[in-house]
């Protein structure tokens, strides 16, 4: 093994890191106007008020209803409270308008179920949510969707009933999914989602999605300021869709993003917190894209593939802290990552059960363009009973603690900007790896109060020393 490791003084890249507990958002007070609605009732009425509500008893009602109160209250207007009586609802899809509250009677005695109708066929949309709305900024700010709410209900996504009926053109199904300035989303539960698989578009369902603008190249407005918390939320139950062949469907159970963020004039707090994602046992848990400062704590994630995700748009400032990750084949991933922190949190892993989910089966995967990375004080275990494969850390790829830019001059250049370890600990895994890198790929990383460099040329460095 060529490798050699002393210490040095570090050209390290300053970065503000992220504090370790963002401060509570403040939410805009609840629209003056309330409708009421039910899926059964013994005196239907105009909504106004509980003992009267609207008639809901079907989806085709429900939509009638919903578009009648869009026009009656000006689809940009001061918005409305849709206050859903306990039962079970059917719907083809609920559209948002900007400051609308879709708020039910709780988890399990309000359900949403995503059922297909006519207006399905006509327009043949490849992707459907129980519950979707947004775009992004308008002229008019009062067009903004701002103040958006999704609490207290159950939704069934319903992916079979969906496919029998859709055919070939439905790819995708999810729960909540929305493009918007401001938006809450608390004690929302999300099961039967699905994904056709095949092409990477159709592979990857979102059963909650929470963004602020759009990545990968599409040419949609995002908001400069974004205000995204998702907290109390429950995402359970595996990816539905077809299981045979190498691009199988897959989730990311909870996800958010924003583009473009101002950092020094713009408002960015992207709070992920006290959620529940469970038996998605062919899917990630948590993730992001395009991230500038966004916090994920105290989520419980159990039976899943892997707890969490980021590779899009270069996310940073991410904290991820406090989590509970048990029973997952593997922790978590970050590639094109920088100034994350990844710290207090326990991840339990299981053998995969099949080949295909090999690739996740590590506590942590740090690899391609990350640097700045903070890990400490976390907790890595294996499970299984066979010989684990698995290792704590694993680090590979190219530009991994380095800084690269151009100078003033225009010459490119590079700064030593390394992923630190420090006080985790680790229980019947592999060595901690790092590398091995092809040619002309140095790597850097701080352990501890030991500094490694790798030179590229094939060398690697396996570390678990006490107090990392």
């Amino acid at each position: 093994m060529n490798w050699f490791l002393h210490q040095i003084r570090f050209v390290v890249l300053l970065v503000a890191w992220p504090s370790a507990s963002a401060q509570e958002i403040e939410w805009p007070a609840a629209p003056e106007q309330t409708v009421w609605l039910a899926a059964s009732h013994g005196s239907f009425g105009d909504g106004q008020a509980a003992v009267e509500p609207i008639d809901a008893s079907s989806a085709t009602k429900l939509g009638q209803a919903l578009e009648r109160l869009a026009k009656e209250h000006g689809f940009y207007g001061d918005g409305l409270v849709l206050r859903f009586l306990p039962g079970e609802y059917e719907t083809h899809g609920i559209r948002l308008r900007p400051r609308w509250h879709v708020i039910g009677a709780g988890i399990g005695k309000t359900t949403l179920k995503l059922v297909p109708g006519a207006q399905h066929r006509k327009i043949k949309s490849a992707y459907h949510s129980v519950i979707s709305g947004g775009w992004g900024p308008q002229r008019l700010a009062k067009r903004d969707f701002d103040n958006l709410r999704v609490a207290d209900v159950s939704l069934d996504c319903n992916w079979r009933g969906m496919k029998a009926a859709l055919g070939p053109i439905l790819k995708k199904v999810a729960g909540v999914d929305l493009l918007a300035k401001e938006a809450l989303v608390e004690r929302v539960r999300v099961s039967g989602f699905g994904a056709q698989g095949g092409r990477p578009s159709w592979r990857e369902v979102f059963p909650i999605r929470v963004i602020s603008g759009m990545g990968d190249g599409a040419n949609l407005p995002g908001y400069r300021d974004a205000v995204i918390e998702i907290r109390h939320c429950i995402v359970e139950g595996f990816v539905r869709g077809p299981s045979a062949g190498t691009a199988w469907p897959y989730c990311t159970g909870i996800m958010v993003s924003h583009r473009g963020a101002d950092l020094a004039n713009g408002t960015v707090n992207v709070r992920v917190h006290h959620n529940e994602i469970r038996n998605v046992t062919n899917g990630i848990a948590l993730g992001g894209a395009f991230l500038q400062r966004a916090e994920f704590f105290e989520n419980t994630v159990t039976n899943c593939g892997i707890g969490f995700n980021f590779d899009t748009g270069g996310n940073r400032g991410v904290v991820i802290r406090d989590n509970r990750f048990t029973g997952c084949i593997g922790g978590g991933s970050v590639n094109d990552g920088r100034a994350f922190v990844i710290r207090d949190n326990t991840f339990r892993l299981i053998a995969p059960g099949e080949p295909r989910f090999a690739w996740w089966h590590n506590g942590l995967r740090l690899w391609d363009h990350t640097r700045g990375i903070l890990v400490e004080g976390n907790r890595f275990v294996f499970d299984g009973e066979s010989k684990p494969r698995a290792r704590g850390i694993l680090l590979h790829g190219k530009s991994v603690g380095l800084r690269t830019f151009k100078n003033e001059a225009g010459d490119w250049q590079r700064e030593i900007d390394p992923n630190r370890f420090r006080n985790n600990s680790y229980s019947g895994l592999l060595p901690n790896l790092a590398g091995p890198q092809k040619p002309g790929q140095p790597m850097h990383l701080l352990v501890g109060d030991q500094a490694v460099h790798l030179t590229g040329e094939g060398d690697a460095v396996q570390f678990t020393w006490p107090g990392d």
